[in-house]
C-alpha cells in the first residue's frame, strides 16, 4: 500500500495558519482519494460541509476540505525503467567548480557499453489532463542501507542546490498519451574529498539545509558514515503533483538499486582452471586461478556458475557452488554431481564466476564418466597451482 502525502489549501472563512493542510494518506488502486467529483451528486454523497458553492469543475469549502473516495481516476506511477551502473567513480567538487557547466563524469546506465552509451531513466503513466495539472520529480541522494540523507550530491541538468527538480505542466493535447519519459544524460554525483568526521558533519548540514525531505525517507542515518559505508548510495525519485483543484499529492519515494564506488569493484577477473578434467560425479576440488587479487572478497559474496548442454534434450542446466576457500589469486571449489545433466561420456562444462553483482568471463573444463579406477581423480585434494598442471584457458 502507498501512501500520499497532499498539500490542501484552507479556503475560506476557516483559513488555517500558513494556508495549507496537510494529509498523509494511504490508498489502494480501486480506492484512489482524488479530489475529483464528477457529478454535483457524488459531490453532495461524499463531503459534508456548511457552505458550497460548485461551478462546474470548481468548487470552494469554506471549512476544512474532506477527502473523496473514488475508483477512478487513478494517481500517476513512476517506475525506473533504466538503472544507475552498479559501479561509479564518484565526482570531485574541483572538476566543477571552474566550470559550474561541466558535468564532471556521467552516471551511465545498467546497460550501457562502451560502443552504445546508455543512461538513467524513468517513466511516469497513467497522466489524465482531466486530473492532474502539473507534475514535479525531485531526485537526491540516499545511504544504499537505510535510504536515510546522504552528504553526496547531484550535478548536471536541471540540478541546484545539490538535487534534481524537473516540473512539468500537464497539456490535454501534448500529454493524451498519459506518459512523461525522462532520460537523464547529464548528471553526476558529487562526494567529499576527505572524509574526517568533521567533513562528513559538514556535508550532511548542507545536505539537510539544502535538500527537501522526501516521503518514507529518514530524516538522519541512525549511525554515524565512516570510510567503509561511505561509498554506497541510491537515487531517490520523489513524484508529486497538483490537481486540477490546486491540490498537491506527494506519492511514495522510488529507490535505485545501489551504485558502488568504483574503488570497491570487486569483479573477479579469472585466467584459468585447475585441473581440466573432473568427474561427472563430482566432490573433486577445483582451483580457479585469477588475475586480479581477490583481497577483501569474502566467500559469501562469490558464487561459481557450473552450466552443461545436452546436445540429446537440447537442455541447459545450471549448477551454483559456494567457496570453500579464497587466496589471493586463487578460489578453490568443489564440483558438482553431473550425472543427471548429460548422458555423454565427455561433456564440456562452462564455469563463471559472479560476485558483487558482476560475473567473469567464462571458463570450460571438461566433464567425465567416472572409470572403475577413480582414484587417479584424486577426490578432496586440493590441486596445487603450477606449470606441471595443466590448465584450462578462457574459451
Amino acid at each position: 500500500m502507498q501512501q500520499l502525502q497532499i498539500h490542501s489549501p484552507a479556503l475560506g472563512q476557516q483559513q488555517l495558519a500558513g494556508g495549507y493542510a496537510k494529509h498523509l494518506l494511504s490508498y489502494e488502486p480501486d480506492q484512489n482519494p482524488i479530489i475529483a467529483a464528477t457529478s454535483t451528486q457524488a459531490f453532495l454523497n461524499e463531503v459534508v460541509a456548511s457552505e458550497a458553492r460548485y461551478f462546474g469543475r470548481d468548487f470552494l469549502l469554506q471549512e476544512e476540505p474532506q477527502i473523496l473516495s473514488l475508483k477512478e481516476p487513478q494517481p500517476p506511477s513512476l517506475t525506473i525503467e533504466e538503472q544507475p551502473a552498479r559501479f561509479y567513480r564518484f565526482r570531485y567538487e574541483s572538476q566543477i567548480e571552474k566550470d559550474s557547466g561541466r558535468v564532471g563524469g556521467l552516471l551511465l546506465g545498467r546497460s550501457s557499453t562502451d560502443g552504445n552509451k546508455s543512461f538513467v531513466r524513468v517513466r511516469v503513466s497513467g497522466i489524465d489532463p482531466d486530473v492532474h495539472s502539473q507534475l514535479q520529480l525531485t531526485v537526491c541522494t540516499v545511504s544504499a542501507e537505510e535510504k536515510a540523507p546522504h552528504p553526496y550530491y547531484l550535478h548536471g541538468d536541471h540540478c541546484s542546490n545539490g538535487y534534481f527538480q524537473l516540473n512539468k505542466s500537464v497539456d490535454s493535447l501534448r500529454d493524451s498519451g498519459g506518459e512523461w519519459e525522462i532520460t537523464f544524460e547529464r548528471l553526476a554525483v558529487i562526494c567529499i574529498i576527505r572524509k574526517t568526521k568533521k567533513d562528513i558533519e559538514n556535508g550532511m548540514e548542507a545536505r539537510r539545509r539544502n535538500v527537501p525531505q522526501l516521503p518514507n525517507c529518514l530524516t538522519a542515518p541512525s549511525t554515524q558514515y565512516t570510510t567503509k559505508n561511505f561509498g554506497r548510495i541510491r537515487l531517490a525519485f520523489s513524484l508529486s503533483f497538483s490537481d486540477v483543484f490546486g491540490r498537491e499529492w506527494q506519492l511514495s519515494t522510488v529507490f535505485s538499486d545501489p551504485i558502488v564506488s568504483e574503488k570497491e569493484n570487486k569483479t573477479i577477473q579469472v585466467d584459468c582452471l585447475n585441473p581440466v578434467e573432473v568427474p561427472k560425479e563430482g566432490g573433486s576440488m577445483l582451483a580457479i586461478h585469477t588475475s586480479t587479487p581477490t583481497t577483501g572478497i569474502q566467500k559469501s559474496d562469490i558464487k561459481v556458475h557450473f552450466t552443461v548442454f545436452n546436445e540429446v534434450t537440447g537442455k541447459r542446466t545450471e549448477f551454483v557452488a559456494d567457496v570453500k576457500e579464497v587466496k589471493k589469486h586463487l578460489l578453490q571449489v568443489r564440483t558438482p554431481d553431473l550425472r543427471y545433466a548429460t548422458v555423454s561420456e565427455r561433456q564440456k562444462c562452462s564455469v563463471i564466476v559472479h560476485s558483487h553483482g558482476g560475473k567473469s568471463q567464462q571458463l570450460s573444463i571438461m566433464v567425465l564418466r567416472d572409470p572403475s579406477n577413480s582414484s587417479k581423480w584424486n577426490l578432496g585434494m586440493i590441486p596445487h597451482s603450477g606449470t606441471a598442471v595443466k590448465r584450462a584457458r578462457p574459451s
